[in-house]
């Protein structure tokens, strides 16, 4: 054999080498199937639970007003009062004023100039009056003996409408004029406390421009928002225990208010509690607290808090295992949870349904769509 022929079979045994290596390398590999895990498992059940809430509160007046002056004009004087260092001074925020009491005045000259304007219009509507009644009055006899025309007696009866027409329309200016010079007193609507003063002697104001804010707190009114749930738990009458921060001292009031429709924003309803207030300690603005007792919530789903675990596909978020069968054979899938309010071991949970079954003990080797042996 010659070195040629030597050196082919080699290369021929190698290859057959690598075929066989090569097919025996692709044979199936043959893995044994993993057995169901045991684990335990609870119904998903619907609780309902009593709790005390607490409300956070604003302190309103049980009635509050912006003044302001009907009529432009200068104002010419400001009530005053006696000050802390005995000089007197124009009233301000926080002084307390009786129903009634003028608080400011604009210039009445102006005013009455306008009154006197409207009183002149009046006496020479009336003169045009008259003698377009005379003259009408004449016309119906003329007319009624044949001796006027019809077109120039319809003439004159058009005149004396339009003369009584212009008289009334006189009148109702004057009216307006005295009354814009009475308004040039503003006067407290009722007895409060001063919560804002926007003028100063000298200014002219603007017709509707607001010059004074008064409020009544004489009575306040508690307001706070509740759920649905807690709504139905109140009732017109009903007592509370009102509590400021700082103050010891609890103030007793009554369910005055309850909204008939939730609030399109939050979904709350508006409450409102009305306290007396006699010593005013009380100011609008202030933050109340109060509480309400055994309020029932809705039943909602609830699972024991060992049914809980991390969700791997959501980091930070939690999920369950739900257990279902099919065929006699149990498989356990991943279900995200949204977690609620907890109650002693148990915690209610949004994303799963009464009845399901949910795994409770064997969690921590179950992957989604493990293979599961229910333990009774």
């Amino acid at each position: 054999m010659n070195c040629e022929l030597i050196i082919r079979l080699s290369k021929i045994t190698a290859l057959l080498v690598l075929i066989v290596v090569a097919n025996g390398c692709q044979q199936p590999t043959h893995v044994a199937a993993k057995s169901p895990t045991p684990v335990r498992v609870t119904d998903v059940a619907m609780v309902s639970s009593s709790a005390s809430l607490r409300y956070s509160a604003s302190v309103l007046p049980f009635a509050q007003a912006t003044l302001s002056f009907k009529s432009a004009g200068y104002v010419t004087e400001i009530k005053q009062i006696p000050g802390a260092d005995g000089r007197r001074r124009d009233i301000g925020s926080g002084d307390y004023v009786s129903r009634g009491a003028v608080l400011a005045q604009i210039r009445h000259q102006d005013l009455k100039n306008q009154a006197d304007q409207a009183a002149a219009a009046v006496t020479q509507a009336e003169a045009q009056h008259y003698e377009a009644t005379q003259n009408y009055e004449r016309a119906k006899a003329l007319y009624s003996t044949h001796s006027l025309t019809k077109p120039e007696f319809d003439q004159s009866q058009s005149r004396f409408d339009s003369s009584r027409g212009a008289l009334d329309q006189a009148k109702a200016s004057l009216r307006q004029a005295q009354l814009a010079l009475t308004d040039a007193d503003l006067r407290a609507p009722f007895s409060g406390y001063i919560l804002d003063r926007n003028i100063e002697l000298g200014d002219l104001v603007a017709p509707g421009a607001a010059a004074f804010t008064i409020a009544d707190i004489s009575v306040v009114k508690v307001s706070f928002g509740v759920p649905e749930y807690a709504v139905k738990q109140l009732r017109l009458g009903q007592e509370f225990n009102i509590q400021l921060q700082d103050d010891p001292k609890e103030y007793k009031g009554r369910v005055t208010s309850i909204a008939a429709g939730a609030d399109d924003k939050n979904r709350v309803f508006t409450v409102e509690v009305t306290v007396p207030n006699p010593k005013s300690h009380l100011k609008p603005g202030m933050i109340a607290s109060l509480s309400l007792a055994d309020v029932q919530k809705a039943p909602t789903p609830s699972v024991p808090l060992s049914a809980i675990v991390a969700n791997p596909q959501s980091p930070g978020r939690y999920a369950v295992f739900v257990a279902s069968e099919a065929n006699g054979k149990w498989t356990a899938h991943l279900r995200p949870v949204t977690l609620g309010e907890t109650q002693e071991s148990d915690v209610a949970v949004e994303g799963v349904k009464p009845g399901e079954k949910i795994v409770l003990v064997g969690t921590a080797e179950l992957k989604d769509g493990d293979s599961v042996q229910v333990l009774q």
